[in-house]
């Protein structure tokens, strides 16, 4: 086994470890209990593998990261949830339930009106991908049954309803989801693209009817903060855990 691969068992061992949320009274073991928000989920601090050498260019190099804990809503904001922030914003009837689509001005001003935030790329390939390096969130295979395929289904309805590691819905398909980051090379990364820089905004996680390779935990798309024509993106919001 080479050096990078002994460190990343190493790195989730640790991981696995310091994420359970002990500590010690007279020698006996107690639980830390941390209570997420309503509608969020926790995601510890930590290291976590992220990126890819097996993606587009733009996801390399695979290489270890590291948040804060902090909180991450289970689902995708949904339509109703955004429009009771802004009145102007119309859905179609029925569709109260199912992932907003907006644009990432309108995506921020919503989280920062409910002390929020878009999480950063980090925090979102954590929340999507866990400390095993899974290429989707619920593991390292693909079936049409784990995606919401359609645009009538609300959000967490796919077939199989499955959860990334933390307990995340619909990170993969559904919606894109906004990121508060630029599109911006990864450090040690040698490719140059044209769109790098402060222009456009990483989205995360595909939509529906996309391919499998925009599923994946890793897969990373840029697009104008305010011209979203040719594609559905919604949000995911993360609150900071006070201290």
């Amino acid at each position: 086994m080479t050096s990078i691969g002994l460190k990343y068992i190493g790195i989730i061992l640790l991981t696995s470890i310091t994420s359970q949320s002990w500590f010690k009274i007279g020698g006996k073991p107690y639980e830390k209990i941390i209570e997420p928000p309503k509608g969020m989920v926790y995601v510890p601090a930590g290291p976590f593998i992220m990126g890819s050498d097996i993606d587009d260019p733009d996801a390399s190099p695979q290489h270890i990261a590291e948040t804060k804990a902090f909180f991450i809503d289970k689902y995708e904001v949904s339509n109703a949830e955004y429009a009771r922030f802004d009145p102007a914003y119309k859905y179609p009837e029925g569709a109260e339930e199912r992932a907003a689509k907006v644009n990432w001005e309108q995506a921020n001003a919503y989280a920062i009106s409910i002390e929020k935030r878009l999480p950063t790329e980090k925090e979102w390939e954590k929340a999507a991908r866990g400390t095993d390096g899974r290429m989707l969130p619920w593991g390292d295979f693909y079936d049409d049954s784990f995606v919401v395929y359609s645009k009538n289904n609300t959000r967490g309805q796919s077939i199989a309803k499955p959860a990334s590691p933390y307990g995340c819905f619909d990170m993969a398909g559904s919606v894109w989801e906004w990121t508060a980051d630029w599109y911006k090379q990864y450090p040690g990364n040698t490719h140059h693209m044209e769109q790098y820089g402060e222009k456009y905004k990483v989205i995360r996680g595909g939509s529906t009817f996309n391919n499998f390779a925009c599923y994946t935990t890793f897969h990373r798309y840029y697009v104008h903060p305010t011209d979203t024509r040719a594609y559905p993106i919604g949000m995911r919001l993360v609150q900071d855990i006070e201290k």
